[in-house]
């Protein structure tokens, strides 16, 4: 196993590998890269696995279904074999990024035991390892399957036994954008999960399902309308979320006992 070819410029090195294409696991390539602003780029469906990892700067992807992922500093994201996902820099902070790409029979099972997440955190051990086989040009099978399996290390804890990042997005994502629609299952592809796991794991960690916490933060937010603003029921429904006067009202009085308008009374008598 030897370097087959050899990309090295001020702003880019990628090493591609002359691998054995009977072995059940191996590296096939890895690089650097510091983006331009706005620079755009795709994996172009390529039959190999890669990990990236962000050291630097913002970037967006863009996957074949549509869904878009913002990722900065810390981050990391995989493409699957042929899949053609679009990568882009950011205007103003334009993205450093590491990758390793590899295959084999094997490489798809090995992955699944890593993580289930298309976006996991990485610890540096694994931008190092990588940093460390272009440095030195390693190219020997031993060498790579080191660095890969540090890689592969890096992300695993973050994106399998801490659960707290995404479920925290998540919590201060709803509370900011109450007022808008929130689809479960959307959300949860556009950070690289299932519904099923999202809602298993969120419910867990905050006593409640996500349309719980959006419908309790649409009726506190709510009720500080009713308290401090003189909008009136149908415009304060609107401001909260909710389809039609009619829906608030009777949710309003499930999660409070009374009616917006006689909760808003109460108030004013209180006062």
């Amino acid at each position: 196993m030897a370097i087959m070819s050899k990309i090295v410029e001020s702003r880019k090195r990628v090493n591609y590998i002359n691998y054995d294409n009977a072995m059940p696991f191996c590296v096939i390539e890895m690089g650097w890269e510091q983006t331009k602003p706005n620079h755009t780029w795709s994996p172009n469906g390529r039959p190999r696995y890669l990990i990236h990892l962000i050291k630097d700067g913002k970037i967006s992807v863009t996957r074949a279904d549509g869904t878009v992922a913002h990722l900065t500093k810390g981050d990391a994201f995989i493409n699957a074999p042929d899949e053609a996902s679009i990568m882009k820099s950011d205007s103003q902070d334009p993205c450093e990024y590491y990758w390793i790409a590899f295959n084999g029979k094997d490489a798809r099972a090995i992955l699944e035991k890593t993580t289930q997440s298309l976006y996991p955190r990485y610890k540096e051990s694994g931008l190092f390892a990588i940093k460390e086989l272009l440095d030195n040009s390693i190219s020997e099978t031993i060498g790579t399957l080191f660095a890969l399996f540090n890689v592969l290390n890096s992300i695993k804890d973050e994106s399998k036994g801490d659960k707290d990042d995404f479920v925290k997005n998540a919590v201060l994502y709803i509370e900011s954008n109450y007022h808008k629609q929130f689809d479960v299952g959307k959300y949860a592809k556009s950070i690289g999960v299932s519904r099923s796991h999202f809602t298993t794991v969120f419910t867990k960690r905050t006593g409640m399902s996500p349309y719980n916490l959006l419908i309790n933060e649409r009726i506190e937010n709510a009720k500080k309308y009713l308290i401090n603003s003189d909008l009136t029921i149908s415009q304060i429904a609107t401001k909260t979320g909710f389809a039609s006067i009619e829906r608030f009202s009777n949710v309003f009085k499930t999660k409070t006992g009374m009616s917006p308008k006689k909760f808003r009374d109460s108030v004013k008598i209180l006062t």
